[in-house]
């Protein structure tokens, strides 16, 4: 069973929420008190997952478990808009046709004194490429198994028209992956607080938090994205099951997600519930639920702060 899960809400760059219950965190910005730090962004996460049935127990998590590309949603969500890739910790082996921007610098994992060739770039990309420029690696065709540059995300619309344009950009992005870890455990990837720096050159940025086995797929913006429709399309090509989140899919419990679904479904308007029943009636979540004695606040707060207790199959 493919699901794609989905989820529109905003984030704080000052306070943002955690991520993927400890493969990830937001690298630690340096504040001043007297500064006027932005609003907050719009955001739209989407992830997916594999499983067997609705307790989600054997659950593989991430945007490629769902069947969906990152090519079909860049097309679904910004038609004939243009793209372009960066990276702060390039590999001078793996690096694009076409730069706007090269430079090659040593980069040294945070706390080791060891250092290796890098290269920070910045470069226009075809949507049809996404996939291969998400993941670092070509999966399908003649140049399956080969080694792909690897993005840290996507502009959508980026302002490079000029030489002065172009620096405004790259200092932006420095302030968004510029003390990267992407080696660290837990992985360092983006500053919060970089965000809304970069959104003044262009109309979105695509970043790739990590899932439980994958990327997830997330989109912010100044501006909130009128595209739940287009979503659902991307889903019904694909296969896929369409699973609204209240909060990021990355942090929360598929298995309550499908078990609130299943509570909201009209058998008779869209027929049978597309997800077979686990073998304890609904799985973890609504088990609990119907536990004597237990309201399910606990498995609440449990999703919503993202801890380990959220992985399904494991307490």
């Amino acid at each position: 069973m493919h699901a794609f899960g989905y989820c529109f809400d905003t984030l704080d760059p000052q306070n943002p929420d955690r991520l993927c219950r400890g493969r990830e965190r937001w690298i630690e910005p340096v504040l001043d008190p007297n500064d006027a730090y932005p609003e907050r962004v719009h955001r739209l996460v989407v992830s997916g997952a594999d499983f067997s049935d609705d307790s989600a127990r054997d659950a593989t998590r991430g945007l490629t478990e769902a069947g969906v590309t990152a090519e079909a949603l860049l097309k679904a969500i910004f038609p004939r808009r243009h793209v372009h890739a960066f990276r702060e910790v390039g590999d001078p082996l793996a690096l694009p046709a076409e730069l706007l921007l090269e430079e090659d610098w040593d980069y040294a994992p945070m706390g080791g004194l060891r250092r290796t060739p890098a290269v920070r770039w910045l470069a226009p990309m075809v949507k049809e490429d996404a996939d291969a420029w998400m993941l670092g690696e070509y999966r399908h065709g003649d140049r399956a198994g080969r080694a792909a540059p690897k993005a840290d995300g996507f502009l959508i619309d980026a302002k490079v028209g000029d030489a002065e344009s172009l620096e405004k950009l790259n200092d932006a992005l420095f302030q968004l992956v510029g003390f990267s870890d992407p080696d660290g455990r837990p992985a360092l990837f983006y500053n919060a607080m970089g965000i809304p720096a970069v959104l003044k050159h262009c109309r979105a940025v695509v970043l790739f938090h990590l899932d439980k086995h994958g990327p997830a797929f997330i989109v912010y913006s100044s501006a909130p994205l009128d595209v739940a429709d287009a979503l659902l399309e991307v889903a019904r090509k694909a296969k896929s099951f369409p699973v609204p989140f209240s909060i990021p899919p990355m942090l929360a419990r598929w298995d309550r997600a499908l078990y609130e679904l299943r509570m909201g479904w009209d058998a008779d308007a869209d027929g049978p519930f597309p997800v077979p029943p686990a073998e304890d009636a609904g799985g973890r979540w609504s088990a609990r639920r119907r536990s004597s004695g237990r309201s399910g606040a606990n498995e609440e707060t449990a999703a919503t702060e993202g801890g380990d207790p959220a992985d399904e199959g494991e307490e």
